[in-house]
């Protein structure tokens, strides 16, 4: 693990402002409560700091291989007691040969100022000040750590399940749309070749999509179009189509063949299971920053319902959660002849 020192290009002048700070603290108690001269206090208060500027570097490497974790609370306090023993030692011894070498000052020692066992008290006080640090920023390391590998690991299962979705939807079209086909081939030939290449061009299109990336609504609506035409082929007059969009919504955002189950629904739902003309209506307005969906068509309630397991919208659901993390972006209203499905899209994903 990488210094903190090194991390940030503001960590080292804050640690030498740390210092600074220190040894602007002994030279004021030196000089203004003790009464020293600003020589003596100077002398006492840089050669007593100024081995911490190198040590406090050093005790990151003690922490770094020191772990609760591993060795046990006892280990662990019985390793930087020995630590805190040899740094305190080599503090102290430093701070003397400092200021007898450099400075001359013999008369008095150097604990004129500091008494030995103050300056032992304050070394291992400050030792024990770095350490903390030096663990909180280890921690916080550790916690940004696993919060990235959180995200990924999320980012993978989202794909993963985007990847599951994705190989539910196009098995289910192509099980209605090659049905459609297989009923046209012997009543109406020419029409099911016409179909068959629009079936092409929709699916060449669906397949290039990835269903965790966005589209444009009027891609997607182009692409809903050509779908609707394959199945008008099927069903004729008995199925409609009506759009009633706001100007805005063409270049709004929503997920790829999101909207492609729906309509797949009030196919099978609601063109299938009547006699009667069924119109599939869709309704786009951009409210609130959000692109707000209605598609409804009507059905025949005294029909048998089709069977069906609830897939399309169950796949729109969890999209939705998967993509936008919200539960609350598609409702479903049926009542008497009419069902409709309202979806949201907030655009500032």
């Amino acid at each position: 693990m990488q210094h903190p020192l090194l991390k940030n290009r503001f960590a080292i002048p804050i640690y030498i402002a740390a210092w600074a700070f220190f040894a602007m603290l002994l030279f004021m108690i030196g000089w203004y409560f003790e009464g020293r001269t600003i020589y003596d206090s100077a002398v006492n208060a840089f050669s007593f700091s100024f081995p911490l500027l190198i040590l406090g570097v050093c005790i990151w490497f003690i922490v770094m291989y020191t772990s609760i974790e591993s060795l046990g609370f006892f280990h662990f306090f019985l390793h930087h007691l020995t630590a805190g023993l040899i740094v305190v030692g080599i503090w102290i011894s430093s701070a003397y040969q400092l200021r007898t070498m450099w400075f001359g000052t013999t008369s008095e020692g150097f604990d004129y100022l500091i008494p030995v066992h103050w300056q032992i008290f304050m070394a291992f006080g400050m030792y024990d000040y770095i350490v903390i640090v030096y663990y909180l920023v280890m921690y916080y390391r550790n916690f940004q750590d696993k919060l990235v590998r959180e995200s990924e690991l999320k980012e993978l299962v989202k794909e993963a399940e985007l990847t599951a979705l994705k190989s539910q939807i196009n098995p289910h079209f192509l099980f209605n749309s090659l049905n459609s086909v297989s009923s046209l081939t012997l009543s109406k030939p020419e029409l099911s070749r016409e179909m068959l290449v629009k079936l092409s061009t929709y699916l060449r299109y669906s397949l290039a999509q990835n269903l965790k990336e966005l589209n444009n609504l009027s891609n997607e609506l182009s692409n809903i179009r050509l779908y609707m035409e394959i199945e008008k082929v099927r069903f004729g007059d008995r199925l409609q189509l009506h759009f009633d969009l706001s100007p805005d919504c063409g270049k709004l955002k929503i997920p790829n063949l999101i909207l492609q189950p729906l309509y797949e629904n009030a196919i099978k739902f609601g063109v299938h299971e009547s006699l009667e003309p069924v119109c599939v209506l869709t309704k786009c307005r951009f409210e609130n920053d959000i692109l707000k969906i209605n598609i409804s068509n009507n059905f025949d309630p005294d029909s048998v319902p089709a069977k069906g397991n609830g897939i399309g919208l169950q796949n729109i659901q969890e999209r939705l959660h998967l993509i936008y993390g919200r539960a609350d972006l598609m409702r479903v209203v049926k009542k008497e002849d009419q069902f409709t499905v309202y979806l949201e899209f907030p655009q500032s994903l």
